[in-house]
């Protein structure tokens, strides 16, 4: 089941991200440093207010709105759905505004404040109609929130840089203009309600029960991912923002976007487990999602490595390079303790509605990024920022999945990793003996090679596994 799930989810898992590593790559060629920290900064603040106002209600619609699917039970959902949306944008809305003028540019303009504005409204409306698409496994619903935003967002605020402008707006309202667009055609397959009252108070309570302590795990979340980002523009300028956000970006969405090639389709089957076989149940298939989450993690982080200079030669633009080459390995690296600690680990503490816990392991990793961002800043510039985000990650992971080991029954699945670990280094051996890259084509090769060659080890380990599941299929004359 979790596999047949991950191969349906699997246009939406890579052609949205990849867009957004692709838009990572390409900015660097047509805007400056300072409009590309400007974009990064927004994101940023829109990520921390999608946290604190929208995020703990998608978070209970996923694991809790599949007990409100008829009748007057949908009806009471869709009411109380409509206000808290509409109160979050609203109240997001006014936020950014604030953070803009204080904060990110002082010297802003109309037409910058109304593309920040819509690109907060329209993408926190994609977020939230995917998460609650991924519940009744509504998979064309999902693909179209997670590939029109980034896919034809980014091709619009391309087209507006060359006809109008490369200031960081047209960009903006790029996206905003493509993730309203998603939002409104799907509107007739999610399920809603025109009404907004009355609000049901049980629904409310249970909510905020629920996800209160996810908006402050949330919070401390987003600064232990983000608050280098924002030190770096104190301590160093906003120019310098913009050359760390591409090594530091490139590193997270590589990570993001090898992750989320197999965690759309998981969390929802271990709720199943959760709701219908109890706890152990649950644990055993929270274990498979972690193997297969780290047997794509895996040659993922090896492959970036190692090709890293190959990488960042071709594709990135001259004056971001140097930068971009030291921080690449270690943003990646903490990019990926990152997404298996939030898909993996954390994910014990949403399943025993333990949600709490989740606020500790997030203080853990706000605080060190804050202390060692300072530290290492100061020591080391930009690498030291990068450097900031592995200590923190490393420090919360190990605390997450202390508490899922000892009190929660989480197990790893070591078979698994074994078998990850051999293929993994056998495509790592491979890489090393080839030459550099000097071509688009080259790396291409050398990236479908280096999978290849860790797709056949993998296979060869899993043989006897692979060949009963073939038995098992049955037969037609």
């Amino acid at each position: 089941m979790l596999l047949k799930r991950t191969i349906l989810y699997l246009p939406a898992q890579i052609v949205g991200p990849l867009f957004q590593l692709v838009a990572m790559i390409v900015w660097t060629h047509v805007v400056n440093e300072h409009t590309l920290g400007v974009i990064t900064l927004i994101t940023a603040t829109h990520e921390l207010l999608q946290i604190g106002f929208l995020a703990w209600w998608s978070q209970y619609a996923l694991r809790f709105f599949g007990r409100y699917q008829d009748g007057d039970e949908a009806e009471r959902f869709y009411r109380t759905e409509n206000v808290i949306i509409l109160m979050s944008l609203l109240l997001q809305s006014a936020a950014v505004v604030a953070v803009l003028y204080s904060v990110i540019a002082t010297d802003t303009n109309p037409a910058l404040i109304a593309a920040t504005v819509a690109y907060v409204i329209s993408r926190s409306l994609n977020l939230y109609i995917a998460e609650r698409a991924r519940v009744r496994h509504q998979i064309g619903v999902y693909s179209i929130q997670q590939i029109v935003g980034p896919a034809a967002g980014f091709l619009l605020g391309l087209l507006m840089i060359e006809m109008i402008s490369p200031a960081p707006e047209w960009p903006l309202l790029g996206y905003a203009i493509a993730q309203l667009f998603a939002a409104l055609i799907v509107l007739p397959k999610i399920g809603c309600s025109r009404k907004v009252w009355p609000l049901d108070r049980e629904i409310i309570r249970h909510a905020l029960g629920y996800g209160i302590p996810l908006i402050f795990g949330g919070a401390l979340g987003w600064v232990g991912l983000n608050a280098s980002r924002f030190i770096v523009n104190d301590m160093l300028g906003v120019a310098a923002a913009g050359l760390f956000a591409v090594g530091y970006g490139l590193g997270q969405r590589a990570a993001a976007v090898a992750a989320m090639l197999v965690t759309a389709a998981a969390f929802p089957l271990a709720v199943k487990s959760m709701e219908q076989g109890g706890a152990k149940a649950a644990m055993r298939q929270l274990a498979d999602n972690g193997a297969l989450l780290l047997g794509i993690l895996a040659p993922s982080i090896a492959g970036i490595f190692l090709l890293r200079a190959e990488i960042v030669h071709l594709l990135i633009a001259a004056p971001f390079q140097a930068v971009t080459l030291a921080i690449l390995p270690l943003s990646t690296l903490a990019g990926s303790i990152r997404n298996i600690r939030a898909h993996f680990g954390d994910q014990v503490f949403l399943l025993h509605s333990k949600t709490r816990l989740m606020v500790v392991v997030s203080a853990i990793d706000a605080t060190v990024t804050i202390i060692a961002s300072l530290i290492c800043i100061h020591l080391w510039g930009l690498v030291g920022a990068a450097a900031a985000t592995v200590i923190s990650a490393v420090a919360a992971a190990l605390v997450s999945f202390a508490l899922g080991f000892t009190r929660f029954g989480l197990t790893l699945p070591w078979a698994h990793l074994a078998r990850i670990a051999i293929a993994t280094l056998a495509m790592g051996v491979l890489l090393t003996w080839l030459p550099d890259a000097k071509s688009y084509a080259a790396l291409a090769a050398h990236i479908g090679t280096g999978a290849a060659l860790y797709v056949s080890v993998l296979a060869l380990l899993y043989a006897p596994t692979l060949l009963r599941m073939i038995r098992r299929q049955p037969r037609f004359s």
